[in-house]
């Protein structure tokens, strides 16, 4: 109705077209200048408002609404210094100047209600955008004052004086109108949507700026009175947007605030607890509880004083605890329970403390105390953890009468044995003896629960199935208030699995997967047991150590699974043939260990025991094995040990057996043998060896001797290269001690590398280009990868030709990897280096080694030269040999010459070539060989033997 009345107010002269009179300028001037003040000031308010509300909750609403009042309220302050009449805002003023600058505020605040009622408006903006927007509106601000008091003729214009407005004044001033319309046109839209703001006033406000800015395109002055109901119409439309977008803003947290605390009450009340309100001190503020009876007294009796005044000491004490605790962490304590005895009856309660807020009025932090009963729920828990308990668990729990007359069990108990609990009520537990334990078992354990009141302990009771199975039980007897007992109640579980467990573990841990002998740790085990038993029986006992002979031959050629197999028939075989007593263990790979005890009194025949019994292993090993379709046969050394006491600890055992057979595979495999003393000495050394193997070379300790070789004519043809070790303390060490050592280390590769090179140095100093140096090469050194670039670059580095060097390799080196080997051969002979094969007639090799093979020498071992002539033997051998090499068109070297007598004969054999102590011995430099002439005269016989 009041903007029906508005209207018709506003319309109604227009209708009846009067001639409004003017307003003198001393009177409109002071009007002019109050209506717009408030005009300025309501755009501040709205402003200031928005955007202290943006420190909370910020919208893009927020940001347009706060930068537009923002502009509008410098625009209408400039529109207001700009009046005709007031003192000159930088410019003299004019009705114009004050136009543009309230035509501008017009289109701001038109503008920014149209975006305001859009859905878009809703959406969450960010601080740095609301000082953009305002920012924005500060340089739309300036740029106004700048266009319009600056550069004024630029402007279009609004106002003639004498003719009044303009077009282009009506103009914008309809088109404000229009925006209204339209911003009426989107409230009527979105009307059932929920919006944040008052739409009644925000209609109000849009109709009252419709109004107004209708009566500004009526005045002819700018002090008539359409001038003067316009300015009165925008200040009544800032108050409607004010109620629109300010104070219902303003006041919609205070009505959120009521409907929470009216939500709250309402909660309060439906909760069973008992809430109070105390300070640091335990004192009381508020109290409230819907149920009264809860109480010891009335809520108002409470107010003014402490838990200590009004409370029992229990619940004073948890309440403190609460509060101390709650006040500790800064917020919220745990559930402290106490109990009070009400009517006779104890009571469970709990209580908790949280802290409030801090309050300007409260000088003590204040907190939120809540007690609550929980006596129902304590019986339930307790309730329902018994029959957990007693019912529900994974153990089996079997409860008898004082008679032991079964009266219940649980479900694990039907689980574990098979029987149903009709199966077994009114029965005694009898109807479970698996008959393992007697009658004495049970007698002293039913002895010990009228005694004890509890027996535990391992039972082998028995299934309905007839099955029979460990269980680990506990028997509790039960008394009632008389002492008597009055039940037995048995928990038990079936530990079958855990039993199994526990075999499956004990035998990974001490016996060999493979062949399910005892292995290494077992094995140290029972060697400790048997070393106590003999020092107390005063017997002996022998420790066997058992390797296969050249087993890896087997995996390289048929497979792992051909070893395995052998390993597993070994096993079983090996067993079949020893006593009860004894201990057969593998301790891993090809090796196995046999802990026997003779039980004989004298080491004598302690011995002759063992040494039986070692024989009768070696001769079953020996026997042919079946793998898979194929026929296998594999050989075994055996170091036996014998000892009486502890006085040697299990790995001096273990490492004298491991000496002794060692010593068995280098005295020819296949065989047994004890140990000694010696060979721990003899073991001692070569790890001294060893290790004194490096400094011996970096102090120059190694020499190389020399020793000719000549032809029958006794001309000198070349020399071997022979290692000598020169040691500090030890003196000559002989070749036949450190070599063996350097080839199982691996230090030969290093030791055949400076031998070369000392070789090569050795060549620069023989002057005839015709004599040779042969050097031994080693089968470590000939797998080594890079052994003929290493060897071709250390004679090329020399300067030496490769046709003066001669290495002479044994008959054992070509029967690993033949092709690779016969390669490296050829490369090297290739490049001139010339073949010898030593000790020729010594190896296993096949003599198609000669054929494949760049061997251009052989060379007489000198155990065949050193008897040819009264072994008949040798003599053929030697015979062979020579008459072969001519064949195959090889030079033949005889070694070990040391009579005239050899030498004349090897001549006559028509051997090329001759080395030995009759000649010279090795020497650190090159001495010339011994004359001969003179046994060449010496005649021989046809056939010495």
């Amino acid at each position: 109705m009041f903007l029906l009345a508005l209207t018709a107010l506003t319309f109604g002269p227009l209708w009846l077209q009067p001639t409004l009179p003017s307003i003198a300028s001393h009177y409109y001037l002071p009007l002019h200048t109050t209506l717009e003040i408030i005009a300025v000031t309501i755009s501040a308010l709205i402003f200031t408002v928005v955007r202290e509300q943006a420190r909370y909750q910020l919208s893009r609403r927020s940001v347009v609404l706060a930068a537009a009042f923002f502009a509008v309220f410098w625009l209408d302050l400039a529109h207001l210094l700009s009046f005709e009449g007031m003192p000159a805002y930088f410019t003299a003023n004019s009705p114009a100047k004050a136009i543009n600058f309230w035509l501008a505020a017009r289109l701001v605040v038109a503008c920014a209600l149209l975006y305001v009622l859009l859905p878009q408006a809703d959406k969450a903006a960010r601080r740095f955008q609301l000082w953009l927007a305002i920012s924005g509106s500060a340089l739309l601000v300036l740029a106004c004052h700048l266009w319009f008091i600056g550069y004024p003729e630029s402007v279009p214009a609004t106002y003639q004086p004498g003719a009044g407005l303009t077009p282009f004044k009506i103009l914008v001033e309809y088109l404000v109108i229009a925006i209204c319309l339209l911003c009426l046109g989107f409230i009527w839209h979105f009307r059932h949507q929920p919006r944040p703001y008052h739409a009644p006033a925000l209609i109000a406000a849009l109709i009252t700026t419709i109004l107004s800015e209708f009566f500004f395109t009526l005045y002819q002055n700018t002090n008539d009175l359409y001038n003067l109901s316009g300015h009165l119409l925008k200040v009544l439309s800032y108050l409607f947007l004010y109620r629109a977008l300010v104070y219902e803003n303003l006041a919609e947290p205070f009505r959120k605030l009521s409907l929470s605390s009216a939500e709250l009450t309402a909660t309060l009340n439906a909760v069973p607890d008992l809430l109070f309100d105390v300070d640091l001190n335990g004192r009381f503020y508020q109290a409230h509880t819907g149920q009264n009876q809860q109480l010891l007294f009335q809520p108002e009796h409470f107010l003014g004083k402490t838990m200590a005044e009004v409370l029992p000491e229990s619940a004073a004490s948890a309440g403190q605890q609460a509060i101390r605790e709650a006040w500790n962490n800064k917020g919220l304590s745990s559930p402290k329970q106490y109990t009070l005895d009400l009517n006779g009856e104890i009571q469970w309660f709990q209580v908790i403390a949280s802290l409030k807020p801090a309050s300007r009025d409260s000088v003590l932090p204040r907190f939120v105390l809540a007690a609550r009963n929980i006596t129902e729920q304590k019986l339930a828990q307790a309730t329902e953890q018994l029959n957990a308990l007693a019912f529900h668990t994974r153990e089996a729990i079997m409860i008898t009468d004082a008679q032991r007359r079964i009266v219940r069990v649980n479900p694990a108990f039907t689980e574990i044995t098979g029987y149903s609990e009709q199966d077994v009520c009114g029965k005694t537990p009898a109807i479970l003896r698996s008959g393992l334990h007697d009658e004495q078992f049970y007698q002293q354990m039913w002895q010990q629960l009228y005694q004890q009141g509890v027996w535990s302990g391992e039972l082998y009771n028995k299934r309905k199935n007839g099955e029979i199975y460990p269980e680990q039980i506990i028997i509790n007897a039960i008394t009632g208030s008389n002492g008597e007992i009055s039940h037995y109640i048995a928990c038990f579980n079936d530990i079958s699995a855990s039993k199994s467990d526990q075999q499956r573990i004990y035998k990974l841990a001490y016996y060999d997967p493979l062949t399910q002998l005892p292995n290494r740790r077992l094995l140290l085990e029972r060697i400790t047991d048997i070393q106590h038993e003999a020092d107390r029986n005063g017997f002996y006992a022998a420790l066997l150590f058992i390797d296969l002979d050249h087993f890896k031959r087997l995996n390289d050629t048929l497979g792992h699974s051909y070893g395995d197999e052998l390993l597993q028939q070994l096993s079983t075989r090996l067993q079949h043939s020893l006593r009860q007593t004894d201990t057969l263990a593998r301790p891993g790979g090809d090796e196995f260990i046999l802990l026997a005890p003779t039980y004989k009194a004298t080491i004598e025949e302690a011995a002759a025991d063992a040494q039986q019994l070692a024989a009768k292993l070696l001769t079953q090993i020996r026997e042919p094995f079946l793998l898979k379709n194929r026929q296998y046969q594999i050989t075994a050394s055996i170091g036996i040990v014998l000892f009486n006491s502890s006085n040697k600890t299990t790995d001096e055992l273990m490492s004298s057996a491991d000496l002794a057979m060692y010593h068995s595979k280098e005295q020819g495999r296949n065989q047994l043998y004890f140990f000694e003393p010696g060979m721990q000495q003899r073991s001692l050394l070569r790890q001294q060896l060893e290790s004194e193997m490096h400094l011996a070379l970096s102090q120059q300790q190694f020499k190389l001797f020399f020793q000719p070789k000549v032809n029958n004519k006794g001309k000198l043809t070349g020399y071997e290269a022979l290692l000598r070790w020169l040691h500090p303390e030890r003196g000559m060490i002989s070749p036949e001690q450190f070599i063996p050592v350097a080839e199982t280390s691996g230090f030969i590769t290093v030791l055949g590398q400076w031998i070369l090179a000392e070789a090569c140095n050795a060549l620069k100093h023989l002057t005839d280009p015709q004599l040779t140096i042969a050097i031994n090469v080693s089968k470590r050194q000939l797998q080594t990868p890079d052994f003929v670039a290493q060897t071709l670059l250390q004679i090329k580095t020399a300067g030496v030709k490769a046709s003066r060097l001669e290495f002479e390799i044994t008959e054992s080196m070509l029967m690993t990897d033949v092709e690779q080997t016969r390669h490296k051969l050829q490369q090297l002979n290739q490049q001139g280096i010339r073949f010898a094969l030593d000790d020729f007639g010594t190896g296993y090799s096949s003599l198609a080694f000669l054929k494949n093979v760049p061997i251009q020498v052989l060379k007489i071992d000198r155990s065949f030269v050193r008897d040819f002539l009264s072994d008949q033997t040798d003599y053929a051998i030697v015979d062979t040999i020579i008459s072969m090499a001519k064949t195959l068109k090889l030079t033949v070297v005889a070694e070990g010459v040391e009579t005239t007598e050899q030498f004349k004969m090897l001549s006559w054999l028509k051997c090329d070539l001759f080395q030995g102590f009759l000649f010279g011995k090795p020497a650190p430099g090159f001495c010339q060989p011994q004359p001969i002439e003179q046994l060449l005269t010496l005649p021989i016989a046809d056939h010495p033997i």
